[in-house]
């Protein structure tokens, strides 16, 4: 069954730790986010891991799904939805088969090559971009023309979710296009809620 994915796709900064994420997310949860990715980058496993758990707990309270950037340990360990997994991560298949039936799997792709040799992959939905400039990302990949983005999108039969330098600006545009969603890490990052509303009033 394919998944169905919120119009609107936040993840966690990585400049917050802690009580400042937790409290990040809370903003969050307080409104209409039911959907968001644990991001970080940085730090120890056994740091990270307590993290999620709590990230895990404050979500489940308010019925909400977290689905885990690069790590499918993390992820089994935890009890996460799933995870997003890069060009340079594990294998989809390989990811598929260690983690439980039903959970969710992304797959960042950043060009038309990418898309097309994951089509027959066992990942629910895509993400692509950068689509627009992005600060958010040490060494992002190259800005994926407007042309690029449209023939990914005539091509790809899964759920594809923009991603990079989004704001309320950019998002009628990217779903006329036809992206199932826009996934975004810095417009939210100091005003959760208020950043999250404002994208949604734009997503049709």
């Amino acid at each position: 069954m394919p998944v169905v994915l919120p119009r609107v796709y936040p993840i966690t900064p990585e400049s917050l730790r802690g009580q400042a994420l937790f409290a990040w997310i809370e903003a969050l949860l307080s409104g209409s986010c039911r959907f968001f990715q644990y991001r970080r980058k940085s730090g120890g496993d056994a740091e990270k891991l307590q993290e999620l758990k709590i990230v895990l707990a404050l979500a489940r309270e308010r019925g909400a799904r977290v689905i885990v950037d690069d790590r499918p340990d993390l992820c089994l360990l935890a009890g996460a939805d799933g995870v997003h997994l890069g060009q340079e991560d594990l294998p989809v298949d390989e990811v598929r088969r260690l983690l439980p039936a039903g959970s969710i799997i992304g797959l960042s792709t950043h060009n038309l090559d990418q898309i097309e040799e994951a089509e027959g992959l066992p990942a629910d939905y895509f993400a692509l971009g950068p689509v627009f400039a992005t600060a958010s990302k040490e060494n992002p990949s190259p800005l994926v023309p407007d042309a690029v983005q449209e023939e990914a999108l005539k091509r790809s039969a899964k759920p594809v979710v923009a991603i990079g330098g989004i704001s309320p600006a950019g998002v009628r545009e990217l779903f006329a296009r036809g992206f199932a969603s826009v996934a975004v890490i810095a417009f939210t990052e100091r005003e959760p809620a208020t950043a999250f509303e404002a994208l949604m009033a734009e997503a049709p």
